[in-house]
């Protein structure tokens, strides 16, 4: 019997042959992030050879002599091939790995939260789902299939205090009687905040409840570390950081008080964005609050308009906003040294930054440092001012990030002073410079930011 014929290769898969080859003898392995090596898989993918595509990310992610820099989008791509095939049973192995990597983890607790709904798991796909709220409360679809979860577990009234929105059967230890919650008013990967009224100050107050699963042996060092971290915030005295009131280790709860304005989140949008003038001096009290914390070694490393809130009506006469939620912040050591590690770890590592909000150095996973905090207070300062992102979303979830980012458009400024403008923009432009060395230290900002403050005060009351 003749044997069978040999299939002739196309160009494209003498190419990655060539190409692994090369990569076993050292070379070529840049070529790994080239727009070469993307298109030929394209090729391969949209002419229906799928399966190869897949195979060859697998062979390239076993390969030892591929360096973890490379290999971790191209797990992030695989990831998503799997995913338009509907097989994210194969994924699941490389979610769970993309989970420890801030710039995908959002992306990988919701395609876990996917398959684990798919396959009947919905306590797992709860998690997950409440994990990506945790950094974008704006992530399409989540908190509708959240609450129908929810509804279909019989998680629907305001739970007694002993009990969180992982469900009944997630009932933990008791709040005791002296707080008596009202009402939900916001979820994450770490727990749930209720108002609540202080039934022996007669007054109402924030209670946050931990997830009862945190109280497993596993979890104790960083449960440990997250209750130091509430009495280092409790010793910042600001008014524009959110007081903690009181904590209970045992019962994995917190009391803090109650921001009643509501979040800017919620403001932005309902009222969309704010004046110059409004923005700049919401800007400089968000900039005097880091400050105090920066001054105490405190990195936030989660600033975004979810964390900001307000005493009372953000439009009424003299109304603050307050920073809270210092949930992941990072702090040093007694002796002084930082604590990288500890966001390697599961609850800080669940508790990751909002992407949109994350400067480079954090997705490359450096140290975080007060700069950090100053790039994500330009995102939000031109959020307030447009209403917007500073990119689109397929360059916020490529993270691609340049010096023009900030660019405020001239709709905006047209109508604004020229020096207010000039100054305004440079602000930002140093703010949010990808490079972490090119940033303002805080005290230098929050003068900067105090001066364009009066600046604008200055021409709506006309100038001189």
């Amino acid at each position: 019997m003749l044997p069978e014929p040999r299939r002739k290769l196309s160009s494209e898969e003498r190419w990655l042959d060539k190409l692994a080859i090369d990569i076993a003898a050292g070379k070529r392995i840049d070529d790994l992030a080239g727009a070469d090596f993307r298109e030929t898989l394209y090729t391969l993918w949209s002419g229906g050879r799928e399966r190869l595509v897949i195979d060859w990310h697998n062979k390239l992610l076993s390969a030892p002599m591929v360096p973890d820099m490379y290999k971790l989008p191209l797990r992030a791509h695989l990831v998503e091939l799997l995913d338009q095939r509907s097989n994210l049973a194969e994924a699941v192995v490389h979610l769970q790995e993309l989970l420890h990597h801030e710039q995908y983890s959002t992306r990988a607790n919701y395609l876990l939260a996917e398959y684990y709904r798919r396959t009947g798991d919905e306590a797992l796909a709860m998690r997950h789902y409440e994990a990506v709220l945790a950094r974008d409360m704006d992530y399409p679809n989540v908190r509708v299939r959240l609450e129908r979860l929810r509804r279909a577990r019989g998680v629907i009234a305001a739970p007694s205090a002993g009990e969180t929105i992982a469900g009944p059967e997630a009932i933990g230890a008791t709040g005791g009687a002296r707080y008596q919650l009202v009402r939900e008013l916001g979820r994450g990967a770490t727990g749930v905040v209720y108002m609540a009224r202080d039934v022996e100050l007669q007054r109402d107050v924030a209670v946050k409840l931990l997830h009862p699963h945190l109280a497993a042996t596993s979890q104790a060092g960083p449960l440990a570390r997250f209750f130091n971290e509430a009495r280092v915030t409790a010793s910042l005295r600001h008014p524009n950081i959110l007081a903690i009131l009181d904590m209970d280790e045992s019962a994995r709860r917190l009391v803090m008080e109650l921001a009643a304005g509501g979040t800017l989140r919620a403001l932005l949008r309902q009222s969309g964005p704010r004046s110059i003038r409004r923005a700049l001096e919401r800007h400089a009290q968000i900039l005097s609050a880091l400050a105090a914390a920066h001054r105490r070694g405190i990195v936030h490393r989660d600033l975004k308009p979810a964390n900001l809130m307000f005493r009372r009506d953000a439009d009424a006469p003299g109304a603050e906003i307050v920073l809270g939620d210092f949930g992941i912040a990072h702090l040093p050591d007694a002796d002084g040294a930082t604590r990288a590690q500890a966001a390697k770890e599961n609850l800080s590592a669940e508790a990751g930054g909002t992407l949109a909000y994350m400067p480079p150095e954090l997705r490359r996973g450096d140290e975080p440092t007060e700069r950090a905090d100053l790039y994500a207070a330009a995102v939000v300062l031109f959020e307030m001012l447009t209403g917007r992102y500073p990119w689109p979303r397929d360059r916020l979830l490529a993270g691609t990030r340049t010096a023009r980012d900030f660019e405020l458009p001239a709709a905006l400024t047209e109508d604004a002073h020229s020096v207010l403008v000039a100054r305004l923009q440079e602000h930002l432009s140093r703010l949010g410079n990808p490079d972490v060395e090119r940033r303002p230290a805080t005290t230098e900002a929050l003068a900067e930011a105090r001066r364009l403050r009066d600046l604008a005060i200055a021409e709506a009351s006309g100038w001189p």
